[in-house]
């Protein structure tokens, strides 16, 4: 079995968790740049084609993804199951990829615009290879190799990169998009399988499957129904306002959705190992939750809000410092999504929590509700533009965030009241920090300087007060940090 024991969890856990959030910081980076330069090269319009596009291929890819890496990651036993969960997974990538490469060849045949097809064809190979990634990084959280599942999706995303801005460079236009994630999952699955030293493996038993079928389907339904609701703006928006503005408002979601990666997938699978051992260490109860949610969503809240605070106030600045005045009706999205992706905040943890509590059943009638719930909010406030739909966006993320609130302390142990009452020491340090960054931000001495140059000026000092306020109102952190430094100095004996 490769779950083995760690004399020191809590620091492998540390460790690790800043490996994770290393490979999300440089992907987004990545991403970003991708994104910029896209956005310089492209039209809104040929932009708004492209993230139609890209939302169909990533909903298809979660019909092949079902819930086999999640499977994998809560099996406790040998091998042989991940390794025959592994080729349950290639089959469903290579069916709908099969999907895929024959949509794409009916726009090339009947489609006046040819490219449109070409992309579709390359997206259905992406999607075989995500999905066969998407249970390789299962595999290897399950085995415990955090480190080494950052390494691959860091290598990925340099060569994703390197491939993207050069075909952009290049002209090869929206295809470029695609060639660079073509690269990097090909890169991340050669590695992956070089860490995991586990090959696909056929015949997986009878009463397997059914375990399989019935662990999967309803994270399966759970999972398409959100990112139904995550996209059904995209669609709507494109449906009511054109391609123009399609192209306005995924490129405000892409800015705030780039900040939300650097926080939600570190903290997904942390979320993932460290209510795992939880339970593990309570002989399979959930009496480890409530400590460990408490710990967990401090960290989660001093890292995130002030992430989302930071792209509200500077929103301005991001939109017209890296994609140029002819976006700025993005800015007033950015804002408004920040929030909304602020509020969510308390759900990261959801699905691991419900999941691990044998209660993932839960999530798919909820799931339901929130998708009517999102389609019937946007197509309210479609009619009057991008801003209503961005709020539409709070108002849905409010009333998510309350439900599987209710859901995670009934089903999961979670008393949030305590989560609360934890974190409460993060407030006076953010209210401090924001006042600063405001004031900074319009300050004569940074006014006359560009807007990128501007953030960078305003946001160093900022950090370092925020950093210092929060050691001097929790002094849990404050404790942590002095130990730390002792360890570092070698002024203390390392445990």
């Amino acid at each position: 079995m490769s779950n083995r024991k760690d004399p020191n969890p809590n620091r492998r856990a540390l460790s690790d968790g800043m490996w994770t959030v290393m490979e999300r910081v440089l992907s987004q980076f990545g991403q970003l740049a991708i994104f910029v330069t896209a956005a310089r090269v492209l039209t809104p319009a040929e932009f708004g084609i492209f993230a139609l596009t890209s939302a169909c291929a990533i909903l298809l890819l979660r019909f092949a993804e079902v819930g086999w890496a999640q499977y994998i990651m809560s099996w406790s036993g040998t091998d042989e199951i991940p390794r025959q969960v592994l080729f349950v997974a290639i089959v469903f990538g290579a069916c709908a990829a099969l999907l895929g490469l024959l949509v794409g060849l009916g726009f090339s045949l009947f489609e006046t615009t040819p490219d449109a097809g070409i992309l579709i064809m390359l997206f259905a190979i992406w999607v075989l290879l995500a999905t066969t990634s998407s249970a390789q990084k299962g595999i290897l959280i399950w085995q415990n190799k955090l480190r080494a599942s950052a390494i691959c999706e860091i290598a990925g995303e340099i060569t994703g990169l390197a491939v993207a801005l050069s075909a952009l460079i290049s002209g090869y236009g929206v295809l470029a998009l695609v060639f660079g994630r073509i690269a990097m999952q090909s890169v991340h699955l050669g590695l992956s399988f070089a860490f995991t030293r586990l090959s696909p493996k056929r015949g997986m038993s009878a009463d397997q499957l059914r375990d399989l079928k019935d662990y999967s389907i309803p994270l399966f339904s759970s999972r398409m129904t959100v990112n139904f609701r995550l996209y059904a703006a995209t669609f709507i928006i494109g449906g009511f306002l054109g391609t123009a503005a399609v192209g306005y408002y995924r490129a405000a979601e892409r800015l705030v959705s780039a900040l939300t990666e650097v926080v939600a997938v570190p903290s997904q699978v942390l979320a993932w190992s460290l209510f795992r051992q939880a339970r593990e260490n309570h002989n399979g109860t959930l009496a480890g939750f409530q400590k460990q949610a408490e710990v967990y969503f401090h960290v989660l809240f001093l890292t995130a809000l002030p992430i989302f605070v930071w792209a509200s106030v500077f929103a301005k600045d991001l939109i017209n410092g890296l994609l140029g005045p002819e976006w700025q009706p993005a800015i007033p999205i950015v804002i408004i999504l920040a929030l909304a992706r602020a509020i969510s905040l308390p759900t990261f943890a959801s699905e691991p929590i419900l999941s691990l509590a044998g209660e993932i059943r839960r999530l798919p009638k909820v799931s339901v509700i929130f998708l009517i719930l999102t389609i019937v909010l946007n197509l309210i406030a479609s009619p009057f533009g991008m801003v209503a739909v961005a709020w539409a966006q709070v108002i849905g993320s409010v009333i998510v965030t309350v439900i599987m609130l209710w859901l995670t302390r009934v089903y999961g142990a979670v008393v949030w009241r305590d989560v609360v009452i934890y974190s409460r020491r993060i407030i006076p340090p953010l209210i401090l920090s924001t006042v600063v960054l405001i004031l900074l931000r319009d300050l004569n001495v940074f006014a006359e300087l560009p807007g990128l140059l501007r953030i960078t000026a305003a946001s160093i000092p900022t950090v370092l007060l925020y950093a210092a306020a929060l050691c001097v109102f929790d002094p849990n952190l404050r404790s942590a940090a002095t130990s730390y430094v002792k360890r570092k100095t070698g002024s203390a004996p390392k445990p």
